[in-house]
């Protein structure tokens, strides 16, 4: 299928809250180097840049993060940047930029890629996109894309894979039988021995006029706020009242909110060396490790321990004696110190620093 009607959908105002201390408001996962000298957030251009041309390539993203956007990326369309009126799900944001393209491109197909993942090997990843891209395109199914687990993983959402619908080229295609929330330890053992699950990447392909037909079914209010939103465009009243009724918008992420109800929703396996950067898990992952299977980074100083990760990227050394399977990171002015198996409880120690009127350790 060709792809002059299709357009890249980039999330990247995401903060990042499980990878804190490291990414803070002024300086957001998207934006760090991790891996290579280029920031997360243009490792995924560069990644799409063979399928898309700049016209048909969008970023969403804060207000805060708006000079960022342009700072990384010099030579994205200045109006092909997004700005979230307020901080909303993936949902809402999504929507509302989908409803954008459409507007400017009729017709239009649209892949949403989130801008925090890492992915060896590009070219594997960018066909089994354009298999789904075409699937969309033929059919009025929502797409998603399913990474194979290689760990019992409980920081990431899950999809159960129905039967095999079809194959384009070489590529699978399969129904969906549902999608799982982050399970605790044990579950996320079974979903990984069972070879019937997979992780939810975050990666969508659909048309776009199959998405605002998802969301009068599935989110209500959020089509209605849609809908006047774009009966706005032009109009003197435009700024102030967009602000106003994509408020109104649910919260919820498109997962949660179309996904997980509908029952067009099929997935394609991506078997590309995918790799999620909003988790400390996966930097101990990608880390090389020492005989006692500890990952070190940075002034660290230890004694007797085993599968740890340790990192300090300051000036503050961390010293550490006989702990096992142990996160401890020091970023600037703050120290993060968890079991990693509880990794996915860090977004609950940011609200607690919220809460004491932290925040600028933020």
């Amino acid at each position: 299928m060709s792809l002059e009607r299709c357009h890249a959908l980039v999330l990247a105002g995401g903060f990042g809250v499980r990878l804190w201390p490291k990414s803070r408001q002024y300086r957001a996962k998207q934006f760090l180097c991790i891996d290579s000298r280029d920031t997360l957030l243009k490792q995924t251009i560069s990644r799409i840049r063979p399928m898309f041309p700049w016209e048909r390539i969008w970023v969403v993203t804060k207000p805060a993060q708006e000079k960022d956007v342009l700072a990384d990326l010099p030579e994205l369309i200045k109006s092909n940047i997004l700005i979230e009126p307020c901080p909303k799900g993936t949902a809402a944001a999504i929507s509302l930029a989908a409803a954008r393209i459409e507007s400017l491109c009729p017709g239009s197909l649209i892949a949403v890629l989130p801008s925090d993942h890492l992915i060896k090997e590009e070219e594997k990843f960018r066909s089994v996109l354009h298999a789904g891209l075409s699937f969309a395109g033929f059919n009025p199914c929502l797409v998603t894309f399913g990474i194979k687990p290689v760990r019992a993983e409980t920081a990431y959402g899950y999809v159960e894979i129905g039967r095999l619908e079809t194959k384009i080229g070489d590529k699978n295609c399969y129904g969906v039988s549902a999608f799982h929330e982050k399970p605790d330890r044990d579950t996320a053992l079974n979903y990984l021995s069972s070879g019937d699950f997979l992780w939810n990447s975050g990666i969508f392909a659909f048309s776009s006029r199959v998405l605002f037909e998802a969301l009068k079914k599935w989110m209500p209010a959020a089509a209605e706020a849609l809908e006047r939103i774009s009966s706005l465009s032009g109009s003197t009243e435009e700024a102030s009242m967009v602000n106003q009724y994509y408020s109104r918008m649910p919260d919820d992420s498109l997962d949660k909110g179309v996904l997980e109800r509908a029952s067009n929703v099929v997935i394609f396996p991506c078997d590309c060396g995918w790799h999620d950067m909003g988790v400390w898990e996966t930097y101990y992952d990608l880390s090389i490790k020492d005989d006692d299977g500890n990952a070190i980074n940075g002034i660290v100083a230890s004694v007797g321990c085993k599968n740890c990760l340790l990192m300090s990227e300051g000036v503050v050394l961390v010293a550490a004696v006989g702990i096992e399977d142990m996160v401890i990171v020091a970023e600037g002015d703050s120290v993060l110190v968890c079991p990693r198996n509880k990794l996915n409880d860090v977004k609950q120690v940011v609200e607690k620093i919220k809460e004491k009127g932290l925040v600028k350790y933020l």
